[in-house]
């Protein structure tokens, strides 16, 4: 067996593991496809109702960036499956090949791109409400999510074009991990700090100086939470996309089983998405008791 992985992206040596027989990585596939099985419904229900909503009463300019999220995390649980097709039944060059990288890297840089702009618009709603209020309009949003779309699908098919690209592909989306973590932690920073000044509800200096508090905005709060989600949502994938790149050099024993691990991890952190977004509307059975 060769152990160097020089020159191999992660998403080619996922290929390799399975060809040698490691467990950990048929393991990894097998936990997904039960996932597949969980999250997609739960991301089609979640899609069904916001624009169930959304053509009752018009598309809200809040609800166009959950929408092209709920789209993005579709696309990561279809490429699974078509990966899987693609090993077993066409090992070569071909189209459907070319189909899943395109659709991995698309869902990979894009999903991390709308959770940070979910999280900065819930920032601009509590932190900077005038601004929030200028720029609340519907086209906005929608030209973001447009760009934000064909910025990932070009990258995602430019990785099928040059193998410079190829390779440094997953250094890519570590990159844009990244600055996504740096700006949703910023904006949860700022939140919490707006949460902790007194605010219509609250008063300083009651009878003897001391400070009496009211009861906390709970949209404010709600804000807090989304962002605080999204935060470990994307912190998760992030130190699961930098492990892949950083056991890559240290051979395939340690990249196939280092990696498997960590990557059902990020698995279950994307199946929670979808069910913390029905739990916050109070969708599910266990948030209409509270």
């Amino acid at each position: 067996m060769n152990d160097s992985s020089e020159n191999q992206t992660s998403f080619d040596s996922w290929k390799i593991c399975l060809d040698e027989g490691y467990v950990a990585p048929v393991l990894y596939y097998a936990v997904q496809a039960l996932c597949f099985l969980l999250a997609t419904p739960a991301l089609v229900w979640c899609l069904w109702i916001t624009l169930r909503e959304s053509i009752s009463g018009g598309l809200k300019p809040t609800q166009v960036f959950p929408i092209n999220l709920f789209a993005a995390e579709l696309v990561f649980w279809v490429q699974g499956p078509m990966e899987m097709t693609s090993y077993v039944f066409m090992r070569q060059d071909t189209i459907l090949r070319n189909v899943v990288y395109v659709l991995y890297y698309l869902s990979w840089s894009s999903r991390p791109l709308f959770q940070t702009c979910i999280c900065v618009e819930r920032y601009m709603a509590v932190a900077q409400p005038v601004a929030f209020l200028k720029y609340r309009l519907r086209r906005y949003r929608v030209g973001t999510s447009t760009v934000i779309w064909v910025l990932s699908l070009l990258y995602g098919y430019s990785t099928t074009l040059s193998n410079f690209i190829e390779n440094i592909s997953d250094y890519f989306v570590i990159g844009v991990y990244c600055l996504s973590v740096v700006v949703i932690f910023l904006c949860c920073f700022f939140i919490l700090r707006v949460l902790k000044q007194p605010g219509p509800g609250e008063v300083e200096g009651g009878r003897g100086g001391e400070k009496k508090q009211g009861t906390t905005d709970p949209q404010k709060m709600r804000a807090f939470r989304t962002i605080l989600t999204n935060l470990v949502i994307i912190v998760v994938c992030s130190i699961s996309v930098i492990v892949a790149c950083a056991v890559l050099p240290f051979g395939v024993d340690c990249y196939c089983n280092v990696s498997s691990i960590i990557s059902i991890v990020t698995i279950f952190s994307v199946v929670a998405s979808p069910y913390l977004h029905l739990h916050r509307e109070r969708r599910l059975p266990c948030s209409r008791e509270q």
